[in-house]
């Protein structure tokens, strides 16, 4: 752009706003998938057995703001779509774990 039109150019700021709420939605996630990796090192290297309905709650509390904040991503346009899927799928994912697995996952109490 040449210089003399710069200072007309007009910043958009709706595409960060929503890319900032993807990367919240994904941190969301990440954590969530954290406290059940965290929980399963815990279980086999230091002989701590976690309640995995406690892991699974804790979960769940940073995994429904983080969907919540996937469906307010979500666009018409194809692309945002597939964007929007990703956090969807691991906040989603993270939500039906619990549904998943045996009672008795880390062992015995």
């Amino acid at each position: 752009m040449a210089r003399p039109l710069r200072g007309l150019w007009k910043v958009r700021s709706y595409g960060r706003r929503r890319h900032r709420t993807w990367m919240f939605s994904m941190t969301m996630a990440s954590l969530g998938w954290g406290c059940w990796w965290a929980a399963l090192f815990l279980a086999k290297f230091a002989d701590v057995t976690p309640n995995a309905r406690t892991v699974a709650i804790v979960a769940a509390l940073f995994a429904a703001p983080g969907i919540l904040a996937a469906l307010v991503t979500m666009r018409a346009q194809k692309a945002w779509l597939y964007f929007a899927a990703v956090p969807l799928l691991a906040n989603g994912g993270l939500l039906l774990l619990p549904l998943l697995i045996p009672e008795n996952l880390f062992g015995p109490r």
